[in-house]
């Protein structure tokens, strides 16, 4: 197990490193210069691409220019797509493209069911339907199986139809009778075993997570308790555990409110204070590249991950997800968010 170091936070942003996006903190003095918004921008496939460069799909957008109206622009010809109707400036988009809520919401990656937290609670259903489930608990996610999982009395439980006999069994509506039951996958003593929090000695409270694969997850963690160095306070730490073995960690000392987000397949993840972008990695929480575009807001991938695409206040970028690659290709939107199908 190894430990990133702690972050330094200048401005509203923290570095990502010495290969990613050196500008976006100002730190290296290299400056973006964005050009006049014109619809008639460069190709975004040149002649000499690669036919199965992986440019394609629609992109979704809150249209920063229309009181944020959702709208949707197909790639890689720039030709409108229609969205589904909605006007938030943060969205969730279902994984088909055809539904979407205002804020924050989790889907199914095997399509249909959807889970969003409100005040302590979680509502779990499906956009075809108009019932739904609201019971106690926080944190709601989906594995890349499909299995749904929460925060409950600060254990992170799934509910699965690998029961032993003596499990309490339970069904859903519209789902043939399975019969499933709940289990404890992660507690807060496997979180101390875990170590993530190294010498620190209050209880450990499940913030944040995402799947990146049906036995790997990103989470951010907070402590309490005394940190390092003997300082009582509040810290959060962004882990990557497997198996509940950690294989990496690092601290904020930020205070309350970090986020993340994981890409299509799991094979990246980002994590948020507010609309400001802290850090991106792969999920084995390496730093990868990026070019330096300043002040991101919002961030999709393609969904087979090849591309990346951002939004700043003037602009929205694309590029090749983690190649180094100087080549950025600016978009003629204006977006508060995105989501790319």
């Amino acid at each position: 197990m190894r430990r990133w170091p702690t972050w330094l936070l200048v401005g509203a942003l923290v570095a990502l490193g010495s290969v990613a996006v050196a500008d976006a903190l100002r730190g290296d003095g290299t400056k973006v210069v964005l050009r006049p918004r014109t619809h008639a921008t460069v190709a975004l496939i040149t002649r000499n691409e690669p036919a199965a460069s992986g440019l394609s799909g629609v992109l979704y957008y809150s249209n920063a220019e229309d009181d944020c109206r959702l709208d949707g622009l197909s790639l890689p010809d720039l030709g409108n797509a229609p969205p589904p109707k909605l006007r938030s400036c943060r969205f969730s988009l279902s994984r088909d493209g055809q539904a979407a809520f205002p804020d924050d919401a989790e889907w199914s990656p095997q399509g249909g069911m959807y889970a969003r937290e409100d005040n302590g609670s979680i509502e779990l259903g499906s956009s075809a339907s108009h019932q739904a489930l609201h019971f106690p608990g926080r944190t709601p996610a989906f594995k890349p199986d499909g299995t749904f999982t929460y925060v409950h009395e600060n254990e992170l439980v799934e509910w699965t139809t690998s029961c032993p006999r003596d499990s309490r069994l339970f069904t859903l509506p519209v789902d043939n009778a399975t019969a499933r039951c709940r289990q404890v996958v992660l507690s807060p003593r496997d979180l101390r075993r875990a170590q993530i929090s190294g010498e620190g000695s209050g209880p450990l409270v499940l913030k944040d997570l995402e799947w990146l694969s049906d036995s790997r997850l990103v989470t951010v963690v907070g402590d309490a308790g005394i940190s390092e160095g003997g300082i009582s306070g509040y810290r959060e730490y962004l882990s990557v555990l497997d198996g509940g073995r950690l294989v990496r960690t690092s601290h904020s000392d930020f205070g309350e409110g970090m986020r993340v987000e994981a890409s299509p397949r799991g094979n990246f993840f980002t994590a948020w204070f507010g609309d400001s972008l802290v850090t991106i990695r792969d999920r084995s929480g390496d730093l990868i590249a990026f070019p330096p575009v300043p002040r991101v807001r919002a961030l999709t991938w393609s969904p087979d991950e090849r591309w990346t695409a951002v939004a700043t206040e003037h602009s929205v970028f694309v590029f090749r997800t983690n190649t180094g690659e100087a080549r950025v290709r600016r978009l003629p939107i204006v977006a508060y968010d995105l989501a790319w199908r």
